[in-house]
């Protein structure tokens, strides 16, 4: 990311945490960052654009924090995915994001609103996707709903120990405890075929499609065209594109370039997406 751009971004955080999204304005923004209006024009056409910014920013530092945690391992460990949803609540915690989502929550702007819908669809698929790697493709009925059971289990316990304790709340315990009454849940309704959403699915549901490896190999070739300003990033997503589809793609290669662009702060959702697509695969490579 462009280090002005992420500048306006750090600034605007800040504000929007200690101000409030409402509050602040956009020459607010300015002094806070100490740039011009016109810079702040060259990246942002208003406010939410850059609120929703902010948040595809954390957004993709959380998908790069999984991944660093799931690399070298195997996708369908239970463990795997504890851990990975601990990242997701500690950095919710860490970031303030209920203060963020409660910006667009009670906010009238529908690109605002469009975007928390996106935002929320993609955790869904994420979260339905991974059940699926961890309990098999028979739990593909009762992915999405049980998505959406870890999604809501994980916010209403946070809200009833703020209400109940004093102490800083256990993430990595709540994110075990979680992991196994999702065990629990999901093995007894795969046993009784009892399921509440039937065959519904998101509208932009791609668990059935997967992403095959010449289809990444195309995209990561052309995401290249994007680093033009960064060689060694560039570099590293061009290998990619070359190695996961030679006849006998070198697996300890591939992890260590999927490692290195994981701990990459500067790289931004769409690649963080691809780069956690491809983590799938190398599972199944030799």
């Amino acid at each position: 990311m462009n280090p002005k751009k992420q500048k306006i971004l750090t600034a605007a955080y800040e504000l929007f945490i200690n101000t409030g999204y409402n509050p602040t304005s956009i020459q607010d923004i300015l002094d806070e960052a100490g740039v011009s209006k016109g810079t702040f024009y060259n990246y942002f056409s208003s406010k939410s654009e850059c609120l929703m910014a902010i948040m595809d920013s954390i957004g993709s530092e959380i998908r790069q924090q999984r991944l660093v945690a799931a690399v070298g391992l195997p996708p369908n460990d239970p463990e795997v995915l504890a851990q990975q949803l601990h990242i997701r609540i500690k950095l919710n915690l860490e970031k303030n994001l209920f203060a963020l989502y409660e910006s667009i929550f009670y906010s009238q702007d529908p690109e605002l609103k469009a975007f928390s819908v996106k935002q929320y669809t993609l955790e869904m698929e994420w979260l339905s996707s991974r059940i699926i790697d961890v309990f098999g493709k028979e739990a593909i009925p009762y992915a999405l709903e049980n998505a959406a059971f870890v999604h809501g289990y994980v916010h209403q316990l946070i809200h009833l120990w703020r209400l109940s304790s004093t102490d800083d709340l256990p993430a990595e315990n709540l994110a075990a405890f979680v992991i196994r009454r999702l065990q629990a849940t999901i093995t007894l309704q795969i046993a009784a075929k009892d399921n509440f959403l039937g065959e519904l699915k998101l509208p932009s549901s791609t668990l059935g499609d997967p992403i095959g490896l010449k289809e990444l190999s195309t995209r990561f070739e052309a995401y290249t065209e994007k680093l033009k300003h960064y060689p060694s990033t560039q570099q590293l997503v061009l290998f990619l594109s070359t190695e996961i589809v030679a006849e006998n793609p070198r697996k300890p290669l591939i992890e260590s370039v999927l490692t290195t662009l994981a701990n990459d702060k500067m790289i931004e959702s769409e690649l963080s997406l691809l780069v956690e697509q491809l983590w799938k695969h190398v599972a199944t490579m030799k």
